[in-house]
């Protein structure tokens, strides 16, 4: 039986004097029916920073926020793997519920389930463009063996193309039949996934034919074979197909390779930007102050302009070092705790064992959202009970403060003093039309 809800979110506006904005998605006092813990986990922002999505109580559910009216909308149909990977910036969601791909639009509060072609047991959605006309995921087959797969212009789901063996060379040693793509570009142009069980990484680019071209960019670098050992044009012994994030313009890719210390005896993992546009790598293998343990920096997204966000060794919760920020030009990247010191007040110990994970950042960079452990006093210390919720950082400074606003309270649009819609609040007078009918005018 389906049960679909909303309820109001804890979210600020305007606090111009602060260096950055937190807001705090989580579920109301009376918790969700069926669930047994308050857990809201957003894992992907849209480009413009109007929405988040993400799952229940890690997995129990999906869920789209609406950054503008504080309203949430769910469904929890879902026995214990429901997500939404990515969302767009219509509010649609994308990703599965069970073993059955779908779509979760904010605007009607309905799942669409993705229907598998002939031959497919399921189709799982993992990314798709800005204006939701190209998703891209993958089709798990009756062997259980998966395959990258894609939808343009509400066309039928098909298969992306596969690199011949003549372009995988040496690495195709190391690879399966297992394919998927993970990422879409905001024009729908470029798509990002791996091959193999998360070997390695392959993008895909839309030529003038509307038809998509791999780009199998790891052949490149990687050293395949005991004689590419001392080859100096494959600075790579790997590149992970496993950590990677798209930029939503389509010219970055990021992900985490092993380069040889200077001796050349041992491997250590770093980041590695692929330059789509460039057909270029960037390693970021200066030895970093905030990995003491030598953990290595993983990205989890990445912003046009190259500023990419992460956890301090593996991603999942349980088994991260800390969270960073290491934007563009940078030599150095940041704690959570330095970069966004109002946030780490907030949220407690954010660059402790465990207690944060970041997981998406808009296009421009100016919004950061993530999942951590959360009390209702602010300090995770205390008896009182703590589990994960959503936040959204706005390095806009659009507001500090949380608190729990009615749908009445919640604001309905936000305009320019010349009529223009806004995604978000910008610098100057903002005229906000609230849910009630009446106007507030705040200005940056």
């Amino acid at each position: 039986m389906k049960k679909l809800f909303t309820f109001p979110i804890a979210l600020a506006l305007a606090a111009p004097v602060m260096a950055e904005g937190l807001h705090i998605f989580r579920c109301s006092e009376d918790g969700i029916p069926g669930q047994t813990e308050p857990m809201l986990m957003g894992f992907a922002i849209s480009a413009d920073a109007r929405y988040v999505c993400g799952t229940i109580q890690q997995g129990g559910g999906i869920f789209v926020a609406d950054c503008l009216t504080g309203e949430v909308k769910w469904n929890a149909d879902g026995e214990d793997s429901s997500e939404l990977r990515a969302v767009d910036n219509r509010g649609v969601g994308v990703g599965f519920i069970d073993e059955d791909g779908v779509l979760f639009s904010f605007a009607s509060g309905e799942p669409s389930y993705i229907t598998a072609p002939e031959g497919v047991r399921y189709v799982q959605g993992e990314g798709i463009s800005n204006d939701g006309s190209v998703m891209a995921g993958s089709f798990t087959m009756k062997s259980f063996s998966t395959v990258a797969a894609f939808s343009a212009d509400g066309a039928p789901w098909t298969n992306l193309p596969i690199p011949s063996d003549e372009e995988l060379g040496c690495l195709k040693a190391y690879l399966n039949s297992f394919s998927a793509a993970k990422f879409v570009s905001g024009d729908g142009n470029v798509i990002l996934g791996h091959l193999g069980n998360f070997t390695f990484p392959i993008v895909w680019t839309r030529n003038a034919s509307g038809e998509y071209e791999a780009d199998f960019f790891p052949i490149r670098y990687v050293k395949g074979v005991e004689e590419d050992r001392y080859d100096e044009s494959k600075p790579l012994y790997a590149l992970s197909g496993t950590y990677t994030c798209l930029s939503n313009n389509g010219r970055y890719a990021a992900t985490v390779g092993a380069v040889a210390d200077e001796t050349n005896t041992y491997t250590r993992i770093v980041p590695v930007v692929y330059d789509i546009q460039e057909k270029s790598i960037k390693i970021y293998d200066a030895p970093q102050v905030i990995d003491q343990f030598e953990a290595g920096l993983f990205p989890r997204s990445i912003a046009d302009d190259g500023t990419f966000i992460g956890t301090i060794g593996e991603t999942a919760a349980e088994y991260n070092f800390g969270c960073f920020i290491w934007k563009a030009g940078e030599e150095q990247a940041e704690l959570y705790t330095e970069a966004f010191p109002e946030f780490s007040k907030m949220l407690g110990e954010a660059d402790v064992l465990g207690q944060n994970v970041p997981t998406g950042i808009s296009a421009d960079g100016q919004h950061i959202v993530g999942y951590a452990y959360y009390s209702k006093d602010y300090d995770i210390t205390s008896e009182e009970p703590a589990y994960y919720v959503t936040y959204l950082i706005s390095l806009d400074g659009s507001g500090v403060e949380t608190s729990r606003l009615t749908p009445a309270e919640a604001p309905g649009a936000i305009y320019s003093i010349d009529g223009r819609s806004l995604s978000g609040l910008q610098k100057g007078l903002n005229i906000v039309r609230n849910a009630d009918g009446s106007i507030t005018k705040i200005l940056k």
